[in-house]
């Protein structure tokens, strides 16, 4: 079992963060990369990520310090475990932390032969990270931020969350979809993500459809529906059933970059629990936030001084840490009773002048 380890007096040159969960784990993650950023000016600060995650971050800190794990597609099972870790070798890192708690990425990390590890202690795979750190905080950034005592950071409490940036070629691009669309440069524009990775994270996405005929073109120029490959069914039922307002479906037609640049150019955003909510809220975007089986108070929320988060008061919430495929008692009352008119009246809201920051439901 590896023992504690001192990096020296002179401190990391080589900082791997390892964050190969979702999207929206990539977006909470950024407070403790600029923790590190501000105790060491001088290091190069590398990220270790999923491909669909390499555009949120690679204008921030350079592709070149973006490598990339694609752990469900070439980089699957045993043999890509081995490809990666013997590219992460090449990177003569020093230091290392794992972001994400699972196996995989201790292990991965111990065979790239980094020479100070460090991790979760409850963490599966603990054994193998040289230093553990207990994991504190209400917000999951909080949580992940607390890693950096592994390289004897000790940053004070949180603020807004930092900025994502628009990379200029990803903006470019989308400039140009939405003028085909027929959407000019000052529209006032609404973005709908109706998707989510666990079922009974969706708000119904006929709630969505109808939540875009009150507001366009009353409130809004057009709403533009987002969403990955994944969220297609959810994303077309929404678009059919807004068949009468100015909708445009770009259901996975964007990358992370253009995700990125799309909403920077949005008027306000409505998401599930998903990582649509946590990019908005990094652009200082108004967003309304649904949640069902999940609640702010288990940590993921979207933070921002324009984020509302909506919900129902529900004694069976929350059923779940994450998210699950079926409601567990088989209503699905958390999001199938929440009123079009409730979700409306919190992104109206928003776009007044803020009265005292986030509200939560």
């Amino acid at each position: 079992m590896p023992g504690q380890r001192s990096l020296g007096l002179d401190g990391p040159r080589r900082i791997l963060l390892a964050q190969t969960s979702f999207a929206g784990d990539v977006v909470l993650t950024l407070p403790l990369h600029d923790a590190l950023a501000a105790a060491f000016p001088a290091a190069e600060i590398h990220w270790l990520v999923r491909p669909a995650a390499v555009g949120l971050i690679a204008a921030r800190v350079g592709v070149d310090r973006v490598h990339i794990f694609d752990k469900h597609g070439k980089d699957a099972g045993g043999a890509g475990l081995l490809r990666t870790s013997r590219r992460l070798r090449a990177g003569r890192f020093d230091s290392a932390l794992a972001v994400q708690r699972s196996f995989r990425t201790a292990l991965m990390l111990a065979l790239a032969g980094i020479p100070f590890r460090a991790g979760f202690a409850d963490a599966p795979g603990w054994w193998l990270y040289h230093c553990r750190v207990a994991r504190r905080g209400t917000h999951a950034s909080e949580r992940l931020l607390a890693l950096a005592a592994a390289l004897g950071v000790a940053p004070e409490g949180l603020s807004l969350p930092p900025r994502l940036v628009v990379e200029p070629a990803a903006a470019r691009r989308i400039d140009v979809l939405l003028e085909r669309e027929g959407i000019a440069a000052e529209a006032r524009i609404l973005v709908v993500a109706p998707g989510s990775v666990w079922a009974t994270k969706r708000w119904p996405a006929a709630a969505f459809g109808a939540l875009m005929v009150s507001l366009v073109p009353a409130r809004f120029d057009a709403a533009i529906v987002v969403g990955t490959a994944g969220d297609r069914i959810a994303c077309g039922d929404a678009v059919r059933v807004a068949s009468g307002a100015r909708v445009v479906d770009l259901c996975g037609r964007t990358d992370a970059a253009e995700l990125v640049a799309l909403l920077a150019r949005a008027s306000c955003a409505v998401a599930n629990d998903s990582a649509v909510g946590h990019i908005a809220a990094t652009l200082d975007v108004p967003l309304v936030s649904i949640f069902g089986p999940t609640v702010p108070e288990q940590g993921f929320a979207p933070r921002g001084a324009h984020v509302r988060v909506v919900g129902l008061p529900l004694g069976c919430r929350p059923c779940s840490r994450h998210g699950t495929a079926r409601c567990p008692l088989g209503t699905h009352a958390c999001m199938v009773d929440l009123d079009v008119a409730d979700v409306r009246e919190a992104l109206l809201a928003g776009l007044e002048p803020p009265q005292g920051g986030q509200v939560t439901g």
